[in-house]
This record gives structure tokens, sequence and C-alpha cells, in this order.
């Protein structure tokens, strides 16, 4: 029951969005009583932090699953990032980002999600570390991995617009697919001095 309610509350985030989300409309999809909902999350917080760690923890394991699946000889950065953005074009991905952007007007739900960012960080470190061990090897491969994220976001949310912000999406992601094929002659300027890079490291 407590699974049905999650998924429940996961789909209801995806189509409607975390400000007309309501628990009529989870108990409902979910077949149980507002009892039940009451008994396994007491409060609206409750709920959305074990829908939100659920997400997660799937997103874990698809992360592992995709990659895996995907041939030595085909592991190139363009590669990692069609699939990468295939965690950020399905209903579940949406659903995370409607949680984050939802969070900007919810003190409750900053507080959830603050820890959550820092898990979708290392989640995704751990992928290339295991399947891309030359890209990890990259200086500042943490930055680069936080700037796709960013973007990625930007372009889910943009792309729920219509068709030719779709468009513009794709567009876009060929774009930087064209950018990290050139990392390899990249890596000798990123490997020697870096003064400026590490200076923004260091502030605060």
């Amino acid at each position: 029951m407590r699974a049905r309610l999650l998924d429940a509350t996961i789909e209801c985030l995806s189509e409607s969005g975390y400000g007309r989300m309501s628990t009529n409309d989870i108990v409902r999809k979910a077949r149980v009583s507002r009892g039940a909902l009451a008994h396994h999350f007491p409060t609206k917080a409750d709920l959305v932090k074990a829908a939100a760690q659920r997400l997660l923890d799937h997103r874990a394991e698809q992360f592992h699953e995709r990659f895996a699946a995907i041939a030595p000889e085909r592991r190139t950065p363009a590669e990692a990032l069609a699939v990468l953005w295939s965690f950020y074009d399905d209903p579940s991905g949406l659903a995370l980002i409607e949680l984050t952007v939802a969070a900007r007007s919810h003190r409750e739900l900053r507080s959830i999600l603050q820890p959550m960012s820092k898990q979708i960080e290392k989640i995704t470190a751990e992928v290339v570390v295991a399947y891309f061990p030359d890209l990890a090897g990259l200086p500042f491969i943490e930055e680069a991995l936080r700037a796709v994220h960013a973007m990625y976001v930007g372009l889910a949310l943009s792309a729920q617009a219509g068709s030719e912000a779709v468009q513009h999406s794709a567009e876009v992601r060929a774009f930087l697919k064209v950018l990290v094929s050139m990392t390899g002659s990249l890596e000798p300027i990123l490997s020697g001095p870096t003064q400026s890079l590490e200076l923004v490291r260091s502030r605060p």
C-alpha cells in the first residue's frame, strides 16, 4: 500500500505539478482510503519526501542499468549525454524537476530537496567513474557534470512549452554533443595552468 501511494504521488506530480497536486487525487489513483494515507504519511511533506526518495532510488538503479547496457566501444561522451538526457525526458524526471521548481516558494520542499541534489550529483559521478573512466580523469569533471545537470533541467522545462521548444531543446543538445566530441583536443588545455578555474572553485 505504501508503494502504491508513492507511485500515485509521483504520477500526480508529473501530471499536475506540486501546486495542483491534491491528496484526493493521490488516494484515488492509489485506490486506498484517506485513513490509509494518513497512517503511512501523516503530512504532505512526509509523503513528498518519501516519493522523492523513491524516485532517486529508482533513478540510481536505472542509471547503472542503462549505462551498463552501452557496449564498451560505444561509451563515448556523446553517448553518455544521450543516455543521461533520457532521465530528464521522462515522467519521473519531470516529477523531480517539478519538485525542484516548487521548492522556490515552499520552504518545506527546500529542506527535503537540498540533500537530494547532492545524491543526484553522487549518482551521476559514480556512473561516470564506473563506465567512462577517461572522462572521470578530466580536470573539473565535477563542475562539468553540474553544468550538464543544470542545462538538462532547463531544457526539460522549456520543452514543456510545445513542439517548437522541443525542437530547440534537440538543437541545443546536438550542439552540446559537438562540444563534448572535442574533449580530446581540449584535454591539454584543461590539464595546463588553471589558476582562474581554481579561483572559482575556492570561492564560497
